[in-house]
């Protein structure tokens, strides 16, 4: 029988890789957008759209008729905590209620891997978007449909977006190693994970199994994505002289503070068990980049 699933945040960044992966795969996704129009621009034809928003709780329960499988992909870009909506939280939280109205059987979402493993902050610094995400995450695990919680380490799909006249700029001091993912290997582990009953009501850990450093990783995803490119290093001061909007400059600032002292051990045994052990390496997903692009 072929796997179903529906996904929220399916024109993201991330979510757009993961969308058609599953699909590439031969899962059958529907993808709940805000704007069909803008939507059918970014995914392929095979993959059904349906509109709704998480803001609007009577429409994401029109749009969740019939699903089985959710997977949510949404992302937190304010570390303001007092603002009234967040998609990851009073947005997830809308999403509960509607998947509890409509029968849906599981839901999973993303998230990083320091909120499920905090130890791993070196120096014991805590990511402010974990708060903002927390009672969306709260609301999954108490709503008496079957989770699964993804906490996924640095994303290799996010490189590119550092490369900028032949330069990959690297902001802060980055020496702990990490255990970089990508869409590939978790849009297998999501498959994986469809009517999967050891994958119920767990979370898993989502890494590589290469743990290096932000610099040397670079150097490696430039070998398979453009040759040539130079490594470049900047301080975190760097951010204030770039011309961001300050809210922008003052998430970046955050995020790559704590990137800087986070310190990863391998701890994805337990995933590897019940979804697969992922064999991407980071050149490889780099070559498949540049060839894609």
């Amino acid at each position: 029988m072929q796997k179903t699933i529906t996904i929220i945040g399916a024109t993201g960044h991330l979510g757009r890789q993961v969308a058609r992966k599953l699909d590439h795969k031969g899962v059958k996704v529907t993808a709940i957008v805000r704007d069909v129009i803008s939507a059918r621009t970014i995914l392929p034809e095979s993959i059904q759209l349906v509109e709704a928003d998480v803001s609007d709780k009577e429409s994401l329960v029109s749009a969740l008729v019939g699903t089985k499988t959710l997977y949510i992909t949404l992302n937190t870009t304010s570390l303001d905590p007092s603002l009234p909506f967040h998609t990851e939280r009073e947005g997830v939280i809308n999403i509960v209620e509607a998947a509890k109205v409509t029968g849906v059987q599981h839901i999973m979402q993303i998230a990083g891997i320091d909120y499920l493993h905090p130890e791993l902050a070196d120096k014991g610094l805590e990511y402010e978007t974990n708060i903002i995400r927390k009672p969306g995450i709260e609301a999954i695990k108490n709503s008496g449909i079957d989770y699964t919680f993804f906490f996924c380490s640095f994303f290799l799909d996010t490189f590119p977006t550092f490369i900028e006249n032949d330069q990959f700029a690297i902001i802060g001091n980055h020496v702990h190693p990490i255990y970089y993912t990508n869409t590939t290997d978790l849009a297998e582990m999501i498959g994986n994970a469809i009517g999967n009953e050891m994958a119920y009501n767990q979370s898993f850990s989502v890494q590589g199994t290469e743990g290096m450093s932000l610099p040397e990783a670079a150097k490696k995803f430039v070998e398979g994505y453009s040759p040539g490119t130079e490594i470049v290093l900047h301080p975190i001061a760097a951010i204030a002289e770039m011309g961001l909007p300050e809210e922008q400059a003052v998430f970046m600032e955050h995020m790559l503070t704590y990137v800087e002292q986070l310190k990863e051990q391998p701890v994805s045994q337990k995933t590897w068990q019940v979804l697969g052990k992922p064999d991407t390496t980071i050149t490889d997903f780099a070559r498949d980049l540049s060839n894609a692009s």
